[in-house]
């Protein structure tokens, strides 16, 4: 497999990067450091929530840098060029999303004034026990989520360049936890900030660069329809048991929208940071045309791969191992000339991995000091000690999440082993949020049960999936040929006798469903068992309004009188 050499001033403009970013966390540790008579509330709310104070323009950045993973830059490339571009339908629902969280979700959660988004259910539901299982779903679905971004670049880089695999993964784990831990939520906006200009300038140059090089947009389009990736766009067929269809990523992209910008704690956290209602609903507005241009842009980088490796595919050359692979090696072939080049691309990647993470280990904090630990023992801690146990549990964190990373390679492709993991546990809490905000007259039990019910059946979906990997087998052909390749010896890529975008035969039907679906079923698995169960156990406490000046449903509650 070919390998690439970074040179000196690649070295040099990676290692700025990475200085840069540790010393604005470094700033403002010493900023904290200096102020003094800081009561307990107040030093912990500075550090978890940046003093709910923090400007617009970089908040924005934040949030966008934060979903906006090396998984994005790698994962979407690789898809196109194994599966096709059905995925790209999932941008259609942005809109009605992005709607619906400034309208409905996003003014109940700001006028909570939580730090902790499970809070909400405590005070909705009256009930501890689902406040604290869905922090702890959180917890464990967060720490995955990010040992997974962890190694997404961490393999893709270490298949073609001079660096293992294990150094990689050190370095981006280490340096966002150490700058993460020493100055918070402040220093993650500003990084985050910083990050977003790196990766918009490394992604331009590759997008302008790559464009010249296959031959110009007709010669992308040319590829991309002669290759059947646009005519998978249009699968119609209504089986839930197949890898992607028109139905399943509408279905699903809805309320991925809403988990990723509404229902989730990162999310909140940035939305809560600032200081007014209005500047909220205005982070949502400016995010999602930033996000969706950035989005369309790795789409486009996606096709150009299509494009310039059609004719001789690197898997079959023996060239890279993994499909996650191609971005890079596409990068680093277009931009081989250009001195510093390499190096701008490599901090470009770790720009994406850095901001999504640091966001992570921040709220996995905020989510364990204030659904467990400040209500047991929080009468106990002074100020100090309050800012240290946060500092340490964002570096716990940390290392969670390096070691989860090592464990990566058994879970299969980036794109899926994190669309998989992540929609299975996140249907059923986005589900009893749904529920606890538009249906005002269930019950607690009925809404614990239903939730239980959901775990139960998305856990054992993915779990299946993981064992019988259906669709390991499915991918869409290319054209390697001697000329293409330059008489270079490759090995066609076998595709199989059946129609592997419907799985293998011998897999079972419920492992066949599409990790795609997995939120919408999880979200009625909660739904109707709680609009039913609410029958067979009537609402009580939890039928009322709290009192509070903002209700926490869409439609007020009755009063007790």
């Amino acid at each position: 497999m070919q390998r690439y050499t970074l040179g000196v001033v690649d070295y040099v403009l990676f290692g700025a990067f990475m200085c840069i970013s540790t010393g604005v966390g470094i700033y403002y540790a010493i900023v904290g450091k200096l102020k003094t008579n800081v009561d307990k509330e107040k030093a912990t709310e500075d550090y978890l929530m940046g003093g709910r104070s923090m400007p617009f323009l970089p908040v924005v950045l934040s949030l966008v840098t934060t979903f906006m993973s090396g998984i994005t830059l790698f994962g979407i490339p690789a898809e196109i060029y194994e599966h096709g571009a059905v995925l790209m339908l999932q941008y259609l629902t942005m809109p009605l999303a992005i709607l619906l969280l400034g309208y409905i979700f996003v003014p109940i959660f700001y006028n909570l004034g939580s730090t902790s988004i499970y809070e909400y259910l405590e005070i909705r539901f009256h009930s501890v026990f689902l406040r604290r299982i869905c922090a702890a779903m959180f917890v464990v679905n967060t720490i995955m989520l990010m040992g997974v971004v962890i190694y997404a670049p961490a393999v893709a880089l270490s298949g073609v360049t001079n660096i293992d695999t294990w150094i990689l993964i050190l370095l981006v784990g280490v340096s966002s936890t150490l700058y993460t831990t020493l100055g918070g939520l402040k220093a993650v906006v500003w990084t985050d900030a910083l990050q977003a200009g790196v990766m918009y300038a490394g992604t331009a140059i590759i997008v302008v660069k790559g464009t010249m090089e296959v031959g110009g947009i007709g010669k992308i389009w040319e590829v991309a329809v002669r290759s059947q990736r646009i005519e998978k766009l249009w699968r119609i067929d209504p089986n839930p048991a197949q890898y992607m269809s028109i139905w399943i990523t509408l279905s699903d992209s809805l309320l991925t929208w809403l988990s990723f910008y509404g229902l989730n704690q990162m999310a909140l956290q940035r939305y809560c940071s600032v200081s007014t209602l209005s500047g909220a609903k205005r982070i949502v507005k400016h995010t999602a045309p930033l996000y969706l241009l950035f989005s369309l842009i790795t789409w486009y980088i996606g096709f150009t791969v299509l494009a310039y490796f059609y004719d001789c595919n690197p898997l079959e050359t023996g060239e890279v191992k993994k499909y996650d692979q191609l971005m890079v090696t596409f990068a680093v072939k277009v931009t081989k000339d250009i001195p510093g080049m390499p190096g701008l691309f490599l901090a470009c990647i770790f720009a994406t991995t850095l901001s999504t993470i640091s966001s992570g280990y921040n709220s996995l904090a905020a989510v364990v000091y204030e659904d467990f630990v400040n209500p047991l023992a929080g009468h106990k801690l002074t100020s100090t000690s309050s800012l240290v146990l946060n500092k340490i549990l964002v570096c716990l964190f940390g290392c969670a999440s390096i070691g989860i990373s090592f464990a990566c390679g058994r879970l299969g492709g980036i794109i899926m082993s994190v669309i998989g993991m992540f929609n299975a546990t996140s249907g059923p809490t986005i589900g009893i949020f749904i529920v606890g905000i538009l249906s005002r007259r269930v019950s607690t039990k009925a809404t614990t049960v239903g939730f239980l019910f959901s775990t139960v059946v998305c856990l054992g979906l993915w779990i299946s999936a993981v064992v019988e990997k259906p669709y390991a087998e499915y991918r869409l052909p290319t054209n390697s040929t001697i000329e293409g390749c330059h008489n270079h010896p490759f090995n066609l890529t076998q595709i199989p006798s059946y129609d592997a975008h419907y799985g293998r035969p011998d897999a079972s039907y419920f492992s066949k469903i599409s990790a795609f679906l997995y939120p919408p079923i999880g979200v009625l698995c909660v739904w109707i068992p709680a609009i039913l169960l609410s029958h067979v156990f009537p609402p009580k406490e939890e039928l009322y309004s709290c009192g509070r000046r903002h209700s926490l449903t869409f439609r007020c509650r009755p009063r007790k009188v």
